[in-house]
């Protein structure tokens, strides 16, 4: 997700709390949504905030609290509602994402001397996305039918056909690689620690 996209993010889940919402509760609530595509620590999520209230798009106020420090509740601003309509009606672009997980950028270095381990690493990404795969579904199971649900599924269902895609490539992946090095012995390779093969 471009740094853009997450202040449209963030920016439209402030919109829909009229009574603000502070750092922690939006940090949840970014997860509960977006959590099986994007990853967002709370670094991320503060210097967000920051710049959003610079640009004058959303506005902070500290709430006073008994025994704990004051805690900074955000509001959106007229600014920030045209601005996230004005984004919201922008047709998608036209730009396609270069492909940049570590795998990928792996195969760019495979030698025949590292067939077993390459191997190894394609077995212990399909686990990993066959996890999450998992995780979407059971999401997915959870929802209920309103309009929030019925958008998240779109979203998840988006998510699940991306999984797949990477799923299928992998399976290419390794079927070509099997077939350029014949000689490469895939029993050599060993799933990762911690990683079912």
């Amino acid at each position: 997700m471009s740094a853009d996209t997450v202040q449209y993010a963030v920016l439209g889940l402030i919109s829909s709390c009229d009574a603000g919402i502070h750092g922690y509760q939006l940090k949840n609530e970014f997860d509960a949504l977006f959590g099986e595509f994007w990853v967002l620590n709370y670094g991320q999520m503060y210097r967000t905030l920051d710049r959003l209230e610079r640009s004058g798009l959303i506005e902070g106020a500290d709430i006073l609290q008994t025994g704990r420090p004051n805690r900074r509740v955000y509001r959106i601003t007229a600014s920030g509602k045209k601005n996230l309509d004005d984004w919201l009606l922008l047709p998608p672009t036209d730009h396609l994402r270069p492909l940049r997980d570590d795998l990928s950028v792996k195969l760019l270095f495979l030698t025949e001397l590292r067939i077993a381990e390459t191997l190894c690493l394609i077995r212990g990404q399909r686990a990993t996305y066959l996890q999450h795969l998992s995780r979407l579904n059971k999401r997915r199971a959870r929802l209920d039918d309103g309009r929030d649900g019925f958008v998240t599924s779109l979203l998840l269902l988006q998510a699940d056909m991306r999984v797949r895609s990477d799923l299928a490539w992998l399976e290419v992946v390794e079927k070509e690689i099997t077939k350029r090095f014949p000689h490469a012995s895939p029993s050599v390779a060993h799933a990762p620690s911690g990683r079912t093969r």
